[in-house]
C-alpha cells in the first residue's frame, strides 16, 4: 500500500466475537498503513438498535490491532464527527475499510464516507461478512455502488 492509504478497522471488538484469523489477519496488514484508525460501536441506552431490537450489547472493547485513534460510532455509520477526525489525517488519500458486519456497518461506513466525498475501498478478505441471502445482496450493493 502506498504511504498515502490509511486503514479503517470498523467495529472490530471483543463482544461481536470476530474469529481470532480475521484479528490476526488485520493485524498483519496494518504495518503497510501510514495510519490506522479503529471504530468502535456504542449505540447510546435510547438508541433505536437497544430499544427495538432489545439488544443491550453495545460491541464491548475495541480489539488491539496496533490503531492509533478510536473514533466512536453511535449507529452503524460515520457520523459527523467521525468524517471530521478521518479529516485531520490530511496525508491520506484512500482509506480501506476492514473488520466486522459487512452487511451493515462496514455498508454503512462505505456510505457515509463515499457522501463525504472520502475515497475509500473495501478488502473484502478482511472482513466477516453474514451468510446467506443477505450476504449476496450486499454484495451486489458494493459492486454496484463502489466497485468493491
Amino acid at each position: 500500500m502506498p504511504q498515502s492509504s490509511g486503514l479503517l478497522v470498523i467495529d472490530l471488538q471483543f463482544g461481536f466475537s470476530p474469529k481470532p484469523d480475521l484479528v490476526d489477519r488485520i493485524r498483519d496488514v496494518t504495518q503497510d498503513y501510514s495510519v490506522v484508525v479503529a471504530t468502535r460501536f456504542c449505540n447510546p441506552p435510547d438508541s433505536l438498535f437497544r430499544t427495538r431490537m432489545n439488544d443491550g450489547n453495545d460491541g464491548g472493547a475495541v480489539i488491539d490491532v496496533g490503531h492509533a485513534v478510536v473514533i466512536d460510532k453511535p449507529g452503524y455509520g460515520l457520523n459527523h464527527a467521525a468524517i471530521t477526525v478521518l479529516r485531520e489525517f490530511t496525508g491520506i488519500t484512500e482509506w480501506g475499510l476492514v473488520g466486522s458486519r459487512t452487511g451493515a456497518c462496514i455498508m454503512a461506513c462505505g456510505f457515509s464516507l463515499w457522501d463525504a466525498g472520502i475515497p475509500f475501498h473495501v478488502i473484502r478478505d478482511l472482513c466477516a461478512s453474514e451468510k446467506g441471502s443477505m450476504c449476496e445482496a450486499v454484495s451486489t450493493v458494493l459492486q454496484q455502488k463502489f466497485g468493491v
